[in-house]
This record gives structure tokens, C-alpha cells and sequence, in this order.
């Protein structure tokens, strides 16, 4: 009985080595360090932290003006409890603990250990370390351009699928075939 068990548990045993922590390579350990990339997750997780109020309140708004006044602060309330659900959960399932292992099997199939190290030896350089440094005011500046060349092409967007539209709409309707008048016969 013993020996049965223990062949089912050795047989079974590599169905569950995927659930268990994965071994991360010493040197994408290190280029995680010196790119100080828990820090900048943390950082992008509390950017998207403070986008989903405002995301939320947009989605709201709409539904907020159409329901009477009572309504609209139960509706509020359960917005609420749902925002803070909402953000409780993204944190805890995106959080470093959780996406540290994934990401260094997304570099380990990506990158050599001869590319880890050159980018290593960058990251600790002065050079990376002041890149390092900029990262959060470029990404911050980089986010702004692309909001306002965004807006600057939302017109043109809009216009292009207005047009669309109303060609398709154009197809997808009959047009009404001419009624033949008789002629009168001829005399």
C-alpha cells in the first residue's frame, strides 16, 4: 500500500511543480535589482491606481443623471464599495510578489545571459544609473505627449468613422427601386 502511494505521489508530482515558486536566474535577479524594477512596478501600479477613480466616475456620471436622487446616492455608495474591491484585487493579483517570477521567465526566454550581463553592466554604470533616475519624468512627459497627440487626433478619428458609418448605413439600405409610369398607348 505504502509503495502504491508513493508511485501515485512521484507519478503526480510534476502536475504540481507549476504551482510552486519559480526558480529565477541569479543574473535577471541582479538586473531586476540594479533596474530597481520593483520600485517602478510599485510606481506603475500607484499610477493606475489613481486612473481608476476618475474611470470610474466617468463611467458613473452617465448613470448617476438618470436615476432619481435616492437612487443615485445608493448608487454611489455601491460605486464606491466596488472601486475599493476593484483596487484591492488589481493590487493584490499584480503585485511584484506575484509578477516577479512570470517576468523573469518573459526575460529568461528573451534575453542571453551575455545580454543580461551587458545590461547589467549598464544599469550600474553612471550613464544607466541617471537613465534610472529620468525614467518616471520621461515616462511622465512621454504619457502627456501621447494624451495630447491623442486629443489632437480624436477629431479627425471621429470625422473618418462618422464617414464610414454613414457610407455603410448608405449600403445597408435599400434604395427604392423607380415605379415604371405607364405610357399612355398611342393613337
Amino acid at each position: 500500500m505504502k509503495k502504491a502511494l508513493l508511485t501515485a505521489l512521484l507519478t503526480l508530482s510534476p502536475l504540481f511543480s507549476f504551482a510552486q515558486t519559480p526558480v529565477i536566474r541569479p543574473d535577471i535577479e541582479e538586473l531586476f535589482t540594479v533596474m530597481r524594477l520593483e520600485k517602478t512596478m510599485q510606481n506603475s501600479m500607484d499610477q493606475a491606481m489613481k486612473m481608476i477613480p476618475k474611470m470610474s466616475a466617468g463611467m458613473a456620471a452617465q448613470t448617476l443623471s438618470q436615476l432619481p436622487p435616492a437612487k443615485a446616492e445608493q448608487f454611489k455608495a455601491r460605486s464606491q464599495k466596488i472601486q475599493e474591491k476593484t483596487m484591492a484585487l488589481v493590487h493584490e493579483e499584480m503585485s511584484w510578489e506575484k509578477m516577479k517570477g512570470p517576468m523573469a521567465q518573459v526575460y529568461a526566454e528573451s534575453l542571453t545571459p551575455e545580454e543580461v550581463q551587458g545590461m547589467i553592466a549598464f544599469y550600474k554604470s553612471p550613464a544607466g544609473q541617471a537613465f534610472l533616475d529620468k525614467q518616471p519624468v520621461i515616462m511622465q512627459k512621454s504619457m502627456a505627449l501621447s494624451q495630447k497627440m491623442m486629443m489632437g487626433l480624436m477629431p479627425k478619428l471621429q470625422a473618418m468613422i462618422q464617414a464610414e458609418t454613414a457610407e455603410m448605413m448608405k449600403e445597408a439600405t435599400p434604395t427604392p427601386t423607380p415605379v415604371a409610369t405607364p405610357t399612355p398607348p398611342t393613337q
